[in-house]
């Protein structure tokens, strides 16, 4: 999803858009499915759900570190960038959840596995294209047939469903990574999966500093796969007190030199462009350790907070409510930047740190809770259900 967080950047960089884990850290489970009891998915749940309403956030914050409502430099900038920088783990942790719950091996045949996965992503990448493209040429721009399939073509026919074609790429790989997972040893997919991640750093780094190598549909997910296998491998991590303190210092660490090398290299480089949206990327170091740290973190609190909930007795409808979210979640990542956009049309974004802060929270909640409310009706309608 390296494109999800920009209205203004080039494709591949739009801002909107470690070595082997111990034996004790990182453990790989039996094939049988080990988080189908509600206390191992409630995890899985919360932080897909966080990592819905970043990816809003996301969106909200990114028009100002793009400076179309500020100058780069200006307290206003600084402001969005601060908290756009502690938000680019969402695209990466959608990921690595998606390999956590794909990648174990099971008995499933390839024509079985692509027929339930593109069921579930084929038609909505199918219409939510058309409708994007349609909205965009009736209310934002003058684009025409051909710039439409040239979109199509890039994989990027929307700010944000380029990801639906990372998905797609990644799904196309599953069956054949599922027999590495099943052969291979801990050390040997630890390896394979930093080796994916470093020529994903590299061939972003390319892309952003000499232009070559631009995505396309083909080949948007290639990048993704290191992120994809070390959300299998660290599916079933339990860290300690102490790791888990480890995790969150490195976590806001890797945050603090997101932001501060956001301002530098734009510093340097006369504004925001390619270079300073290169530290932005889903794909630079510094993301990364923020990313794979965000994913432990969140199943250490997930896993805790079931744990404590259930030996109080409260864990049903708390868990009721997060799995219907979690549920509701595909759809609100596809409907909420048509939401976005009509609703920072009317109001815009003020070039003050607060007021534009606030601003940019209300776009959230009310983003959000358009959202929902639309998916949820969509869900009900029989010829519209498979849309989300």
């Amino acid at each position: 999803m390296a494109a999800i967080t920009s209205d203004s950047t080039a494709t591949a960089h739009r801002p909107d858009t470690g070595g082997p884990a111990e034996p004790e850290v990182a453990r790989r489970s039996a094939p049988a499915t080990r988080t189908s009891a509600p206390g191992r998915t409630a995890w899985l749940d919360l932080t897909r759900v966080a990592a819905m309403c970043t990816v809003i956030a996301v969106h909200a914050f990114a028009p100002v570190v793009t400076t179309r409502y500020t100058d780069f430099g200006t307290a206003t900038w600084w402001t969005a960038n601060a908290v756009d920088s502690a938000l680019r783990w969402c695209v990466p942790v959608f990921i690595m959840l998606s390999g956590a719950l794909l990648l174990a091996p099971r008995p499933e045949g390839l024509r079985m596995f692509y027929r339930r996965r593109f069921s579930r992503i084929g038609t909505p990448l199918l219409v939510w294209t058309v409708v994007y493209l349609a909205w965009e040429a009736l209310y934002r721009s003058d684009i025409g047939l051909q710039q439409a399939v040239s979109q199509v073509l890039s994989g990027n026919p929307a700010l944000h469903l380029y990801f639906l074609f990372v998905l797609a790429g990644l799904y196309v790989l599953t069956p054949f990574l599922r027999i590495l997972t099943r052969h291979a040893g801990t050390r040997t997919l630890w390896g394979f999966a930093i080796v994916m991640s470093a020529l994903g750093i590299v061939d972003q780094a390319v892309t952003a500093f000499d232009g070559a190598g631009e995505p396309n549909a083909v080949t948007r997910f290639l990048p993704f796969v290191g992120y994809y296998v070390m959300g299998y491998l660290l599916r079933e991590t339990d860290l300690t007190r102490r790791q888990t303190w480890a995790s969150g210092g490195l976590f806001a660490g890797s945050v603090a030199v997101t932001a501060l090398a956001a301002g530098l290299v734009g510093a340097a480089t006369g504004g925001w462009g390619s270079a300073a949206n290169y530290v932005y990327d889903y794909l630079s170091p510094t993301v990364l350790v923020m990313s794979v740290t965000a994913f432990l973190l969140f199943r250490a609190l997930g896993t805790r907070w079931s744990a404590r909930t259930a030996a109080e007795g409260e864990a049903e409808p708390a868990r009721r409510w997060l799995r219907t979210l979690s549920e509701l979640s595909f759809g609100v990542f596809l409907v909420h930047v048509m939401v976005l956009y009509q609703l920072r049309d009317l109001t815009g974004l003020p070039d003050h740190p607060l007021a534009m802060t606030a601003t940019a929270a209300g776009h959230i909640v009310v983003v959000l809770l358009v959202s929902l409310a639309a998916t949820a009706v969509i869900r009900r309608i029989p010829l519209l259900r498979a849309t989300v």
